[in-house]
């Protein structure tokens, strides 16, 4: 239980010189109590005429209940405004009142700035050490978030084209959500969607064209069942796929034949030389892609492979980066391995949403996953402070909050 320390605050008296004595008292902890007295106003507000009058009464000897709510929080201590309810009845309309303080909800515990105060605080922190840094219980702050916090910002606040990016992330396991994303007019999250099924990411698109919203593009990974779904539901929508996942897709290739040459030859064959970009490596991992290209040439043909499809995923020219897909597929088509076959022909699958990347690029507008993978950083951090989620619902208002702008 904390202490409490009743004042009164009558009528316009100032907030801020009722509060510092008490805040500078180092040994009085407790919570700040603040009578406030709520005027009826001198008109009813609905028909601005009528004169309002109390109305009910009180049996004897008994005392008016006093309501509580949770105002602000100040250097520890919780600000909770105190009232006595009236009730005001006009005769002219016969509508009846419940006087109480501005920014107040009936039965609510806490008003606007204090709903707004946990919000912060859990924005950033596990829902359980918000708790502890309100004075509060879990229970109490999940339930504020849940009732106040919507996983989705509005879409339909620009008539400008938007760019929209998709992307997964993981509820548990194999089990994910969906991300949306606005790359333009701005960078921000838009809303989680509570799986990724094309159901329900089919469900929000046709809700964006109902409400008017123009997609310009659209960036997505190399998911074929999303990008059907795009193209029918805006045919105009130019489609960019993520450069981050067409290498990722490259080194998942590369590193399958690595495993199969290293199984074949009985000697272990490191990974990093092949996976990681040609200007990063170390003199020792140069030294060990030398070995591999004497000893495995068909390994060393899919290394090039990718080096060169990184090389056109970074071009800024159309022109030059059609030339090289062309050069691509052929030597792909015939490269010694089987899987370049079979690479080149997903490839040549994304080839136009490839040069849509390229195309944009050269418009000094470069779209990619980027940002939405940033905060999809950020969820994982924020899964981890939270050590998991159990709830679905509370793991999406939870990631949604946190990457969201700042209050």
């Amino acid at each position: 239980m904390h202490k409490i320390n009743t004042f009164t605050l009558e009528e316009q008296e100032n907030f801020e010189k009722i509060l510092q004595p008490i805040l500078e008292e180092p040994q009085d902890p407790g919570d700040i109590v603040l009578k406030v007295t709520v005027d009826p106003p001198e008109v009813c507000p609905v028909c601005n005429e009528g004169k309002l009058h109390r109305h009910g009464f009180l049996k004897e000897n008994q005392k008016p209940k006093e309501r509580r709510i949770h105002h602000a929080f100040l250097y520890g201590r919780w600000v909770i405004l105190s009232w006595v309810p009236v009730r005001y009845k006009c005769y002219r309309c016969g509508k009846t009142y419940t006087l109480r303080p501005p920014g107040t909800n009936p039965w609510a515990r806490f008003t606007k700035l204090g709903v707004q105060t946990v919000v912060y605080y859990a924005q950033r922190m596990s829902f359980t050490y918000a708790a502890q840094m309100l004075n509060l219980t879990p229970t109490r702050v999940i339930r504020l978030v849940d009732k106040y916090v919507q996983p989705n910002l509005p879409f339909d606040d620009t008539q400008e084209p938007i760019v929209l990016t998709l992307d997964e992330l993981s509820f548990t396991g194999n089990d994910f959500v969906c991300v949306v994303g606005r790359l333009e007019p701005d960078k921000r999250p838009l809303t989680i969607l509570e799986d990724v099924r094309t159901a329900t990411i089919k469900a929000y698109l046709e809700e964006l064209k109902k409400a008017g919203v123009k997609v310009e593009a659209v960036v997505i990974d190399m998911k074929d069942s999303w990008r059907k779904l795009i193209k029918a539901i805006f045919p105009s929508a130019k489609i960019i796929v993520d450069p981050f996942h067409v290498i990722q897709d490259a080194n998942r290739r590369l590193d399958e034949a690595r495993r199969i040459e290293q199984e074949a030859s009985k000697e272990k064959i490191p990974r990093f030389p092949l996976i990681k970009a040609k200007e990063r490596l170390t003199p020792r991992q140069q030294e060990a892609l030398e070995k591999i290209k004497d000893k495995y040439p068909s390994l060393y043909e899919l290394y090039q492979l990718k080096e060169d499809l990184r090389q056109i995923l970074r071009m800024d020219r159309v022109e030059e980066a059609k030339a090289a897909l062309s050069r691509w597929f052929i030597n792909a088509e015939c490269a010694e391995n089987a899987e370049g076959r079979i690479w080149a022909r997903t490839i040549k699958s994304w080839r136009s949403e490839i040069l849509n990347l390229v195309r944009y690029t050269q418009q000094g507008r470069r779209y990619t996953n980027g940002y939405i993978e940033g905060k999809n950083t950020l969820s994982k951090m924020l899964k981890r402070l939270s050590f998991g989620f159990r709830n679905r619902i509370h793991f999406i208002k939870k990631i949604f909050l946190g990457c969201s702008p700042k209050i």
